[in-house]
């Protein structure tokens, strides 16, 4: 199977590279603008470079592309090698607007190609323990959800993440995504129904002081996203959602966080540590139950899970599906339009989607 690697940004020299080599697959072909950056991967990797990745998919006919690239840029470039008759890894999220998602999703089937959606999260063993108890039933049914991603001092300083055009949005974009998507992916995908958000830039000005990455020496460089955002979702069978992410708080620690409260149990996850609350006999109980810790990187999982996918034909659970990843571009998009308009926004799925949705998670 020959791998082509779209955009080659730190995401890919530090998270996926390594996982892939571990697992011994190899890198055939690259590419990326950035003539530098090409060169040390071809020459760190053996594999042919090149500028412009039409060119690569045209000569070279990849069997499957990482595409990890300015969010902007993700849906028309997955679809590009798609339409080239490649498999498709796509960084979260799989698209900036729920129309391009859709088109991602139609384009894939019609060509009976995998395309799976960058939530590595889902490999977290929590989350897949979590899963199971709630899939069993232990938590009853479910009603309420909170999801927090919360950074001290994490704005991100690179171009691709901050500028407008390249990001189309801030943090609600860049990881309200993986909050959005591991909500969904506990409680099995509920029809979502509407969604009332609220972003803010509160950091923008001070963004050196507020940032653990080094700031670029460019002459116009300015945050133009937002830095906050938070959402209450309104999902089927009568549940409710609530998120908040942002690059920047005053609190005391970075949190990611994950609540399901269901009429018999709770489940609650922070920072990876799992919870399970129940009642026994009019006792309440909160266990931690035992996760065995992953061998290497959470990446050496996904690509497995990506690697045996391929070969079977479609997307294998825990990976996000193409049909998954367009149900949480509609709630990120919905969660942009109620900010902007200063109103609750309702979201229409389409049926067909939904339930191809559920059928993998």
């Amino acid at each position: 199977m020959k791998l082509g690697i779209i955009g080659l940004g730190g995401w890919v020299t530090t998270g996926h590279l390594p996982a892939l080599t571990d697992l011994g697959i190899k890198v055939d072909y690259c590419a990326d603008i950035d003539e530098k950056r090409v060169k040390d991967f071809s020459q760190k990797t053996g594999c042919k470079g090149y500028l412009d990745y039409k060119e690569m998919l045209r000569n070279e006919n990849p069997d499957l592309v990482l595409v990890a690239v300015p969010h902007s840029l993700h849906a028309s470039i997955a679809l590009d090698a798609i339409n080239n008759d490649a498999n498709v890894y796509v960084e979260k999220p799989m698209a900036t607007s729920f129309q391009e998602a859709l088109t991602l999703v139609e384009a894939s089937r019609k060509r009976n190609k995998v395309l799976v959606v960058g939530h590595e999260n889902r490999f977290n063993p929590a989350m897949l323990i979590a899963k199971k108890l709630i899939r069993s039933g232990e938590v009853g049914k479910i009603y309420h959800m909170r999801g927090f991603y919360i950074r001290q001092r994490g704005i991100p300083t690179s171009p691709t993440f901050i500028k407008k055009d390249l990001a189309k949005g801030g943090a609600v974009f860049d990881i309200g995504t993986h909050i959005v998507d591991l909500l969904l992916f506990l409680s099995d995908f509920p029809m979502p129904k509407s969604v009332t958000g609220k972003t803010y830039s509160a950091f923008s000005d001070d963004k050196t002081k507020f940032s653990v990455y080094p700031s670029p020496n460019l002459p116009n460089f300015k945050v133009e996203v937002e830095d906050f955002g938070s959402a209450f979702l309104n999902l089927g069978d009568e549940i409710t959602a609530y998120m908040e992410v942002s690059w920047a708080s005053y609190i005391k620690e970075n949190k990611m966080e994950v609540t399901i409260l269901g009429d018999k149990g709770g489940v609650h996850i922070e920072n990876g540590i799992l919870n399970f609350m129940r009642n026994i006999a009019d006792e309440y109980f909160i266990s931690t139950p035992s996760t065995q810790p992953q061998r290497g990187s959470v990446y050496r999982e996904v690509w497995r899970t990506v690697m045996d996918s391929i070969s079977k034909g479609f997307p294998e659970y825990p990976l996000c599906s193409a049909e998954q990843g367009a149900i949480g571009v509609a709630i990120l998009e919905s969660i942009y339009k109620s900010a902007l308009e200063g109103r609750e926004v309702k979201i229409d799925i389409p049926q067909w989607l939904l339930k191809q949705s559920q059928l993998v998670s």
